[in-house]
């Protein structure tokens, strides 16, 4: 039954104007409330913010008012110093009208010459006159069903109760259907199933049904759905809930969102800019690839004219010094040196059927701490050919610590190696900026995994050669 949610106020940056002649004249009228100061705040897209700061003109009066153009949305009024709030919504064509309310009841709103608010708050007010029957309905229900008892009757009293509900807000749709309230109210009606069979492939059938069709109440193509405090909920419930958390899955996804809210070019710029943020800075491995991707078909393609050429030139730059090393890459062949600096080894010289790649460092206090962890999961696993090639990334006369440290580490049992000159540039070829970091690679040298902890290399190459049907390697 609930049809709206209340949302954190987050203060932002602050814009004031005032006119005579204006575009949005707001009246608003508090009773009870002795505080000068009101802050009018609105919805973008997952922030809230400070639209302006209002000072009385008489004791509980104040205008929100201006003569530049005000986005339809969702505002918040919010007073001080308790920070609670109230909304109230803007349309495109009704940007004059009057708010009253007491501060010491937030519930009872009025507004003039708003019929959106107004319908609103009746809606709010029909609601909470329905809750507290429904709740106890739903009470009940429990109950009875706890003790195992028969519970019909009151389940149809509750469906009762919520079809009212719905037919309020059918009406609500159908009679102002391009109101602030009516596309609010869609939204958050979940979407519409038909029948399903009821085995594994019909609920493959749901869940692509319901997945196709989760944004058919809100218009990501619309610019007014970044000002109604409902869409990044949907979105992450879009990517979180129905999309498999596979890289491939999650970009097929982002196209998907994308495309659709293109036509909007502010949503399709926040989103955008917000996706790349969010996967670029992930710590879930592999999701590199995700930003990698976005990069290449997104900004390296002329799709977002809004970055500066600066920045573009570093962006796709960050992008061409990850992708050798993605997962399911080809790594890089490098040759590095025992220590007598002469003797090469390379990954293609060593004779192995997995390989721990480390990369390390002497004076590194993340590569002290975890050094036991891989030196225990190597004597476990090393008669099973699965070889640890450890390369000391220190260069020119550092590279000596390199050496003096293996035997203090227990890292003797490795295939150790360093590289003096860094002639391989396995820095570059493996995006190694810091260590320690650990890849895994197959015979072919493909990238199977990267970025471990080492507490996780043992479950991690279980289930590689559970995938890989190479049960025959785990250790007995």
């Amino acid at each position: 039954m609930e049809a709206y949610v209340k949302f954190a106020l987050i203060i932002g940056c602050l814009i004031s104007t005032f006119s005579l002649s204006a575009q949005y004249d707001i009246d608003i009228d508090i009773k009870n409330y002795d505080n000068d100061t009101l802050i009018v705040g609105y919805y973008y897209a997952d922030k809230q913010l400070v639209q302006d700061t209002l000072y009385a003109i008489q004791p509980g009066k104040f205008e929100f008012a201006g003569e530049d153009t005000l986005s339809a949305g969702i505002y918040i009024l919010l007073t001080a110093p308790d920070k609670e709030f109230i909304q109230f919504n803007v349309n495109e064509d009704n940007k004059v009208f009057s708010i009253s309310y007491d501060y010491n009841n937030k519930v009872d709103i009025t507004y003039t010459d708003s019929q959106d608010n107004s319908n609103f708050q009746n809606y709010i007010s029909h609601l909470n006159e329905m809750r507290p029957e429904a709740e106890m309905l739903r009470d009940t229900i429990t109950a009875l069903e706890e003790k195992g008892k028969e519970a019909t009757s009151f389940k149809s009293e509750l469906e009762k109760i919520d079809n009212e509900v719905a037919e309020y807000q059918k009406n609500i749709l159908t009679s102002y259907p391009n109101s602030i309230t009516a596309k609010v109210l869609k939204a958050n009606n979940d979407v519409e199933l038909p029948e399903f069979p009821d085995t594994k492939d019909g609920q493959l059938e749901r869940y692509l049904y319901y997945k196709a069709h989760f944004f058919d109440n809100l218009d990501l193509s619309d610019p007014l759905s970044m000002n109604l405090g409902i869409i990044q909920p949907k979105i992450d419930t879009y990517l979180d809930r129905l999309t498999s958390n596979y890289p491939d899955s999650i970009i097929v996804s982002l196209d998907y969102l994308l495309e659709k809210m293109q036509p909007a070019e502010k949503t399709y710029q926040y989103y955008l800019g917000t996706f790349l943020s969010k996967y670029g800075n992930s710590k879930i491995i592999g999701y590199d690839a995700i930003y990698v991707y976005l990069i290449d078909n997104y900004y390296a393609v002329g799709k977002t004219p809004w970055v500066s050429e600066d920045n573009l030139i570093k962006i796709i730059d960050n992008a061409n010094k990850i992708r050798p090393s993605l997962i399911g890459k080809i790594g890089a062949d490098i040759k590095v040196y025992e220590e007598d600096e002469v003797t090469p080894i390379s990954i293609s010289s060593i004779d192995y059927e997995y390989l721990v790649l480390l990369f390390w460092a002497p004076n590194c206090p993340h590569c002290t701490k975890m050094m036991p962890s891989v030196v225990e999961f190597n004597e476990k696993w090393k008669d099973k050919g699965i070889k640890t090639f450890a390369i000391c990334t220190k260069h020119q006369d550092k590279t000596k610590s390199c050496w003096e440290s293996l035997e203090e580490k227990n890292m003797l049992g490795f295939i150790n190696a360093a590289d003096k000159l860094h002639r391989s540039r396995f820095k570059l070829k493996y995006n190694v900026s810091s260590t320690p970091k650990i890849f895994i690679l197959n015979k072919d040298r493909e990238i199977l995994l990267k970025n471990l902890g080492a507490e996780h290399l043992e479950g991690a190459m279980l289930e590689i050669l559970k995938n890989d049907n190479r049960e025959d390697l785990i250790p007995k």
